[in-house]
């Protein structure tokens, strides 16, 4: 028998792995599988590392997790302090609470991190960008823009006139979503279709507009109680 073959068998009767063996002697593993088959005593030390392998990759993942959701809890905490900070500043500004009573009415509060709105007027959305641009920090080109149709009204022109009025590159329309089975009257305001603004898929941008409108809820009972 080979010297390195010897010493390959003992190293794996105490427990070494294939990988570790390769690395001592520079015996290759399918040598050393070759070596090793049709011994039970090998199989079930395999089978053993196997486990243990996997208990420390699912000890390595919880650990990892663990380390991930406390660094979470510590961004969003700051997020929160941030966003009490900057309601103060910015509660006497119009724009700013323009466009928190325009997300209270029309804004997606239900998902964790999706931020827009849904109206048919073009103002709307542009108070809500603009609100976006200067508090949110979103830049305009950043915006994007859905659109909900009547299967009547020419997709090309609402795109158009959406991304003209609004400023927004065409690139940045998502897919238009028809309404099947029905037909829009052409003299309403519904001509041009339903716009989403979309400004940022985060949860921090999100918890920190739900922030901002828990504050403003508050002051505003604040104030009428003391009516």
């Amino acid at each position: 028998m080979r010297k390195d073959k010897d010493l390959a068998f003992s190293l794996r009767k105490q427990g070494k792995t294939y990988k570790e063996i390769e690395k001592e002697l520079g015996v290759s593993r399918g040598t050393l599988s070759s070596w090793f088959k049709g011994f039970e005593w090998s199989k079930n030390l395999s089978n053993s590392n196997t486990q243990n392998n996997l208990k420390l990759s699912t000890e390595r993942i919880k650990n990892l997790n663990e380390g991930r959701r406390k660094a979470l809890e510590i961004k969003y905490k700051k997020n929160e302090i941030e966003s009490v900070v900057e309601y103060e500043i910015f509660k006497k500004q119009p724009l700013f609470m323009a466009g928190l009573m325009l997300y209270a009415g029309e804004g997606d509060k239900r998902s964790k991190n999706n931020s827009r709105i849904s109206n048919s007027d073009f103002y709307l959305h542009e108070v809500f960008i603009q609100f976006s641009e200067k508090f949110l920090k979103i830049k305009r080109e950043n915006i994007k823009i859905g659109l909900i149709l009547y299967p009547d009204l020419d997709q090309s022109v609402c795109v158009g006139k959406w991304s003209k009025i609004l400023k927004v590159d065409e690139k940045n329309f998502y897919k238009t979503q028809v309404i099947q089975g029905k037909t829009s009257n052409q003299n309403n305001k519904l001509q041009y279709g339903v716009g989403i603004s979309i400004i940022s898929s985060t949860v921090v941008i999100k918890k920190k507009i739900l922030k901002w409108l828990e504050m403003c809820a508050k002051d505003f009972l604040e104030d009428a109680a003391m009516v």
